[in-house]
């Protein structure tokens, strides 16, 4: 069982160190930290270090609860994608196998039942932080001012990836009049660039709200005085462009 602890770790960190390349060329550069931790455990083990059990107990763990929560991310954003799920199977398989190889003398994991129960809780853990998930979108905004009570905003990701939606908030009006851009021969102001403060829960939008953007003329980032809520029963178009794209993936 030692052995196996010590293969299913290298294996753990050449994973990391693959999926920090990965994230290098994606989202930036991104510390490891999961990676450096079963690194240290390693280490730790070679050395015979008496909390190096305790180590490779965490490093597990958090192996199980991150790569839960990669698989969470396909089940309820990356529908029909379900080939980006091995992101979450790999580690998580070996993130079981380090859990049941680590002999440690702890009363809640002296038993394979108990360890299961654990490995279960950490799933419940991954999976369930879906139930409230705030993130941020990027998106292109067009708002159509008149002089009316209401005025629309036309929000794009693409030009075929739209919605649509009416606002009222006489502050957002106003904002937007004194910093978005406009172009001669096209109606409205833009606001590229526009940061939305998203909630999902389990998948679902459950609030939506405009909290800046970006003048690209003059390099400003404008922050709206006053978060912006999206009616979401009056929006009219493809919603879902405000759900996260970039799967969730710790290393």
């Amino acid at each position: 069982m030692k052995k196996l602890k010590y293969i299913l770790s290298i294996f753990l960190v050449i994973w990391g160190l693959l999926i920090a390349w990965i994230k290098l060329f994606s989202v930036g550069l991104d510390f490891p930290f999961l990676t450096v931790l079963t690194a240290v455990a390693i280490v730790l083990g070679i050395g015979r270090h008496k909390k190096s059990d305790l180590i490779f107990l965490i490093s597990a763990s958090l192996w199980l609860i991150s790569s839960s929560e990669t698989i969470g991310f396909v089940i309820f954003f990356d529908e029909g994608s379900y080939g980006r799920m091995l992101f979450g199977i790999i580690p998580f398989l070996l993130g079981i196998g380090l859990l049941f190889s680590t002999q440690i003398e702890l009363k809640f994991i002296n038993t394979s039942s108990r360890k299961i129960i654990l490995a279960l809780l950490f799933v419940l853990i991954g999976i369930g932080s879906y139930g409230y998930k705030p993130t941020t979108a990027e998106v292109n905004c067009w708002y159509y001012l008149d002089n009316g009570k209401t005025y629309n905003v036309l929000f794009a990701k693409t030009p075929e990836r739209t919605f649509e939606v009416e606002l009222s908030s006489d502050k957002l009006k106003n904002e937007v009049k004194a910093e978005a851009l406009q172009y001669e021969g096209r109606d409205g102001y833009y606001c590229p660039e526009t940061k939305v403060r998203v909630v999902t829960r389990f998948g679902t939008i459950i609030s939506a709200k405009v909290i800046s953007f970006r003048n690209s003329e003059i390099d400003k980032k404008v922050t709206f005085s006053s978060p912006t809520k999206i009616p979401l029963d009056k929006v009219n178009g493809k919603l879902e462009i405000l759900k996260p794209f970039i799967l969730s993936i710790w290393n």
